[in-house]
C-alpha cells in the first residue's frame, strides 16, 4: 500500500512564509552557532520552521523565535525522551537559569553548558520585549514542555499516548509564542468570554504534533514515542500499513474538529469589545498558519527527506 502526503486535509491549506526568511535566518543562525546548539550532524534545515509558522512578525521578533526553536531541537536531539544517552542537564538547574534565579552555569558536559547558557539567551531576550504576565505564562508553558521532553512517560493504549504528545510535542510553546510575535496578549476576559480557544490551540497543537509523527517515521521508526508505533504498540492496529493509514485518518479527524471548533469560536467572538475581537481574529489567522506550516514546511524541508519515509513523495 502506498501513502501520499496529500492524502492529508491539512495539505490543502496556503502556503505561508515570512517575507524576510533569508535575512532572519541569517541572523539567527549565527547566533545559534555561537551558542553551540546547532549539531552539523544532527542540523536538518529544521531552522527554516520559524519562518512558515510566524509571518507577517517583526525580525528582531523572528530572530528570537528561531533561536527558541533552535535550543528545543538541540534538547530534542540530544536529551529527549527517546535520544538521550545517560547524561541528561539538571532540569531545576535550566528552570532557574530561564526564570533568572541563576546565572549560567558550567558543566562537564559542553552540550549541556551550552544548553544552560543558550536557556540564558533565549529567556532574557523574551523577558526585555514582553510583559512581565506574558513572560510568566511563557515559562509555564516551556516548564511543561520540558518536564515531559526529559522523562519518559509509559502508554498502553493510543489515546493516552496522544494525550502525552500534546505536551511533548512542544506545539504549546510554538502556539504561546504567537501573542508574543504579534503582540496581541490573551487576556483571562477573553479565555472566559472564548472558552473555545483553549479547544482551538489543543486541536492545533496535535495537528502539528501528530503529523510531525508521520513525516519523521523514517527517523523515530526506532521510538515507541511515535503514532504509527503506538497503534503498533497498543495493538490497535493489525500491521506497519493499517498504523499508517489510521495515523492519517487521526490527524484528518483532528482537523476537521479543528474546523468545526473555529466556528464556535467566530460565534464566541461577537460578545466581546471590537478591540479584543480584533485580538481573537488575529490569533486565529496566526493558528491556521500554524496548521498550515504543519503540511507545507515539512513537506518542503530536506530535514524529513528519506528512502522509507511513510510517504511517497517524501523518498529520495
Amino acid at each position: 500500500m502506498n501513502f501520499s502526503s496529500t492524502s492529508l486535509s491539512i495539505s490543502k491549506t496556503k502556503l505561508e512564509i515570512h517575507k524576510d526568511a533569508k535575512l532572519i535566518l541569517k541572523e539567527a543562525k549565527a547566533i545559534s552557532k555561537k551558542l553551540g546548539v546547532i549539531d552539523d550532524d544532527l542540523y536538518k534545515h529544521h531552522t527554516t520552521m520559524t519562518n512558515h509558522l510566524y509571518i507577517n512578525t517583526p525580525i528582531h521578533k523572528m530572530i528570537n523565535a528561531v533561536v527558541t526553536y533552535d535550543v528545543l531541537y538541540f534538547i530534542d536531539d540530544f536529551f529527549g525522551e527517546d535520544t538521550a544517552n545517560g547524561v541528561q542537564p539538571d532540569f531545576k538547574k535550566i528552570l532557574d537559569i530561564w526564570t533568572g534565579k541563576e546565572l549560567y552555569l558550567n558543566s562537564e558536559n559542553s552540550k549541556i553548558s551550552n544548553l544552560y547558557n543558550a536557556i540564558f539567551y533565549i529567556s532574557d531576550a523574551v523577558k526585555k520585549d514582553s510583559p512581565s504576565y506574558f513572560f510568566d505564562k511563557y515559562t509555564e508553558s516551556i516548564t511543561e514542555h520540558l518536564s515531559y521532553s526529559l522523562k519518559s512517560v509509559p502508554f498502553t493504549t493510543v489515546d493516552e499516548y496522544i494525550d502525552i504528545r500534546l505536551y511533548t510535542g512542544g506545539m504549546f510553546p510554538v502556539i504561546d509564542l504567537i501573542e508574543y510575535m504579534h503582540s496581541i496578549y490573551i487576556s483571562p476576559e477573553i479565555t472566559e468570554k472564548v472558552p473555545s480557544i483553549k479547544k482551538m490551540k489543543e486541536q492545533c497543537a496535535l495537528i502539528g504534533a501528530l503529523s510531525n509523527d508521520l513525516f519523521s517515521y523514517a527517523k523515530e521508526k526506532h521510538s515507541d514515542y511515535n503514532l504509527i508505533n503506538a497503534y503498533i504498540i497498543s495493538n490497535e492496529a493489525d500491521n506497519y500499513n493499517d498504523a499508517v493509514n489510521k495515523s492519517i485518518i487521526k490527524v484528518n479527524t483532528i482537523h476537521t474538529e479543528y474546523e468545526a471548533t473555529l466556528l464556535q469560536t467566530m460565534k464566541e467572538v461577537t460578545f466581546l469589545s471590537s478591540v479584543n475581537n480584533n485580538i481573537v481574529l488575529k490569533y486565529i489567522d496566526a493558528l491556521n498558519v500554524i496548521i498550515s506550516s504543519s503540511y507545507h514546511w515539512q513537506k518542503n524541508t530536506k530535514r524529513y527527506i528519506h528512502p522509507e519515509n511513510v510517504f511517497e513523495d517524501m523518498k529520495v
